[in-house]
């Protein structure tokens, strides 16, 4: 059980893997070549000894062709010092006549006097090879024979076997320390990468990884830096995006839960003129007691139609405000032309002849937005500033530029409006004089329309008591917040 925890601990890690498999790489191919040297080096070494003393043989034969015997007995000298041999010259007597560093008698037998210190190599019969080489000296046949001594070279493979366990232990503690640092080295940039993979996947990039090579593990951490860096971008945007798309939700909900509301309050204001005109048009109908005078209330049916058809078409220019063609229906019109002629109409009326009327109209102020209703909306406040005064109450108006844009203002004497009622003024159907008389209350949708349509053109509107009136405010600057 032990061990099958081991191997799954290694299977789970790629240095571990990295580690035994280099170890067991280098131990495999050590082996390899330990077991060549073992099978092909006494034979390469025999091979090269036979080359090198054939190679030295044909030099003193090639000597022996233009020399003379001494040097000959020189170039034999050199041969085995060089191979570190015996070789020896023979007559066509078959007497030996030369041994290197040696002296050798009259009766042709060698005297125990060594000329040299230079070793000679003893040799025997037993795993010697014999070579002979025929030489012409002055016209004289010789005979140059040495011997190839096989057993240094089967000495070789009983050495290599005996180092083999020293060889082994030297190399399994070698390759142990070459492969953990190996592993070690190839890993920790791997590593590294699965910490910032790690962090990347819980959306974190703060984290860079070092490119210090352009090879494949260079180009792996500069692609993922590129793509912690793609991501980051794309989930900011993806952020905006959502707090854009949740913005919008909230704002569509509002709308939708307002036009509920209005739909509400439409349908409470439509049903009782509705009722009350089917109700005159049955009694006239039956004849039933004043209503007799169809002339009379007819008229007063007609009236409240009238009435009915103004709230129908106010509800249907708030639904247009909502139209996609909104955006798309904006012109540059001349502000101070239209408050000049919407004065000049609201004077011609009998009621508002009487007014103190004060106007201070900058001329040639020109606006970019949708003219239809920014019209409506100034329109419908220099009517009610007219209505909802009397006789000798001023009426003051003014427009005006500023650093950020433009200012209208209107001003009217009249009761000041409880602080609490200000915020409601905006409200659909919602009435200052409480007795539900739209002579002298109006229908309550005039200042809803109004805020609806500032609102949808961006402007920014104020509503507020003064000492002796009312005065309402719209302009347009930078940064547009309505206030009321």
């Amino acid at each position: 059980m032990l061990a099958i925890k081991w191997i799954t601990k290694i299977r789970a890690k790629i240095s571990a893997k990295i580690f035994f498999i280099t170890l067991a790489l280098l131990l495999v191919f050590t082996a390899l070549i330990y077991a060549m040297l073992l099978l092909f080096l006494p034979n390469f070494y025999l091979d090269y000894k036979k080359q090198k003393l054939e190679n030295g043989a044909d030099l003193v034969v090639s000597i022996s062709k233009t020399g003379s015997l001494e040097d000959v007995e020189s170039a034999i000298d050199d041969f085995a010092s060089t191979n570190n041999m015996s070789p020896f010259l023979l007559n066509n007597m078959n007497q030996i006549i030369y041994i290197p560093f040696t002296e050798i008698s009259t009766t042709g037998r060698a005297t125990t006097a060594i000329t040299t210190d230079i070793p000679v190599a003893t040799y025997s019969a037993t795993g010697d090879t014999s070579v002979e080489k025929n030489l012409t000296i002055d016209g004289a046949p010789y005979t140059l024979r040495y011997f190839i001594n096989i057993q240094p070279l089967t000495d070789i493979s009983s050495v290599l076997m005996l180092f083999a366990p020293y060889f082994l232990v030297f190399v399994l503690i070698l390759s142990f320390i070459s492969a953990y640092f190996f592993s070690k080295r190839t890993v920790k940039p791997l590593l590294h990468m699965n910490d910032v993979a790690n962090k990347m996947a819980r959306l974190d990039f703060s984290e860079n990884l070092p490119v210090n090579s352009t090879d494949e593990i260079g180009q792996l951490s500069h692609h993922l830096n590129d793509m912690a860096h793609e991501l980051e971008g794309t989930l900011i945007d993806l952020q905006r995006v959502n707090v854009q798309l949740e913005a919008e939700i909230a704002k569509e909900r509002a709308q939708e839960e307002t036009r509920k509301q209005f739909i509400t309050a439409v349908s409470h204001e439509l049903k009782s003129p509705i009722a009350s005109v089917m109700g005159q048009l049955e009694a006239m109908i039956h004849r039933v007691g004043p209503y007799s005078d169809r002339d009379t209330y007819l008229k007063l049916s007609y009236e409240t139609m009238e009435q009915m058809s103004a709230l129908v078409q106010d509800m249907l220019e708030i639904s247009r405000v909502d139209s996609a063609d909104f955006e798309t229906s904006k012109t540059t019109f001349n502000l101070s032309t239209f408050i000049t002629d919407c004065i000049q109409q609201e004077q011609w009326h009998p009621e508002a002849a009487n007014r103190r009327l004060s106007t201070q109209i900058a001329p040639d102020i020109h606006i970019h937005a949708n003219q239809k209703l920014v019209e409506k909306a100034i329109a419908n406040v220099i009517h009610n500033a007219f209505q909802y005064s009397h006789n000798d109450d001023t009426v003051a108006i003014t427009l005006n530029t500023t650093t950020d844009g433009w200012l209208f203002s209107i001003y009217n004497d009249a009761p000041k409006i409880p602080d609490e009622e200000l915020a409601k003024l905006f409200d659909a159907f919602y009435r200052l004089e409480k007795s539900g008389n739209k002579t002298t209350g109006g229908s309550g949708i005039g200042l809803f329309i109004t805020a609806t349509f500032l609102e949808k053109s961006k402007l920014a509107y104020k509503i507020e008591n003064q000492d002796q009136g009312v005065k309402f405010r719209i302009w347009e600057a930078k940064s547009t917040k309505s206030t009321h």
